[in-house]
Formats: C-alpha cells, structure tokens, sequence
C-alpha cells in the first residue's frame, strides 16, 4: 500500500515539473516516467492518459494553494491578520512552488479551460462554497465593519495582482533595480510588507493605523 502511494506521488511531483517546463502538449509521458523513476505502463494504470494525468496535476497544485487558504479563513484571527496570512500564502506560492506556479500560467496563457474546470471541481472541498475564501475573509471585513465596504471580488483581483506580479517580471524588476542574488531574500520580504500596507490602507476603515 505504501508503495503504491508513493509511486503515485513520485509520478504527479515528476509530471508537474515536466508540464510546468514543457505544456500539455510537449511533454512525454516517458519523461515522466524516467524522472518518476516508474515505469510508463504504471503510469497508464494510474491515470489512463496524459490528459487525465495533466487533470490530476492541476488538481494537485489548486490543492496546494486552497487548502491554505482554507486554513487562513477557519482561524479566529482579525480579518486584518487574514488578509496579512493570505499574501504570506500567495507570495510563498508565486516565490517558492516555482513549478506549480509556472504550470499555471502555461494553462492560463493556452487559454485556461481546464483549470476553470479544475477550479469548480474544488468548490464543494477546499472552496466550501461559490465564493472564493480570500473573497469571503475581505467580506467578513466588511461586515464587521473592520473594512471599508469594497468590492471583495475586485479586491481579491488587486490582492493577487500585486502578489503576482514580482513572481511574474522578477528578472526584469531585478535587473531594474540592480538587486544581487543575495538581495533577493530580504526583498521579497520587504515585499510582503508593502502588499500589506498598501492593501490594507486601502481597506481598514481607521486610516491612521500603523502596520
């Protein structure tokens, strides 16, 4: 049992950074299954086809990312601590899930079909309802009146924006602004702090308040 588990993990970690690399549509089930140290066969026996498998990767990554935000939203923690826990969560993501991260934007480049799909499949588990949690922690903001009342979809939009963009252009950002390989740590903690303040300046209805 346990290494039949572990074989399916081998195989998923192995197909996500294929994909990540390659796309759907370049990868090779053999290099997988090289990288899984498994057997190709084995792999038709798990998943059946490369389409399945490709499902399943993303399932895996989407899983990454909700859960933790599942976690953040169940705390008793302010709403202000949430939104703090939800950028720590998506710069982690963006910054250290490379390939998780880069399997994304190749299926929202190639027009993002399957990960919408892969995204309702998660509304009833990780999601718990038609709002996604990040969403529903800035709406409890506001109804606690801890927030100004904003648009918490588009608020959501501006929160992942400003966290995506330095995993998105970091090379050109860090030629821009000079930063050695030893800089880049301190930086995007420094970043994490700036998302804060900015977001929750927009949001905190005390407009005094020091972060």
């Amino acid at each position: 049992m346990g290494t039949d588990t572990d074989t399916r993990q081998r195989i998923l970690n192995a197909a996500v950074q294929v994909f990540a690399r390659k796309g759907k549509a370049g990868a090779r089930m053999q290099e997988i299954a090289d990288l899984a140290k498994a057997n190709k066969a084995m792999i038709y026996y798990y998943y059946n086809s490369k389409d399945n498998l490709y499902e399943k990767v993303l399932d895996l990554v989407l899983e990454e990312m909700f859960s933790e935000m599942n976690r953040v939203a169940l705390t008793k923690d302010s709403p202000e601590e949430k939104v703090r826990q939800v950028i720590d969560a998506y710069v982690d993501f963006y910054i250290h899930r490379n390939d998780s991260f880069q399997l994304l934007l190749r299926e929202i480049v190639s027009g993002g079909e399957i990960l919408g799909r892969a995204v309702l499949n998660h509304k009833d588990t990780f999601l718990q309802n038609p709002d996604i949690l990040p969403a529903r922690i800035i709406q409890e903001g506001i109804d606690t009146g801890a927030f100004r009342p904003l648009d918490s979809h588009h608020t959501l939009m501006s929160l992942m924006g400003m966290t995506i963009v330095y995993a998105l252009g970091h090379p050109i950002a860090n030629g821009i602004f000079g930063l050695e390989d030893a800089e880049l740590p301190s930086f995007v903690e420094e970043r994490r702090l700036h998302i804060a303040d900015l977001l929750l300046n927009g949001l905190l209805v005390k407009q005094n308040a020091t972060f």
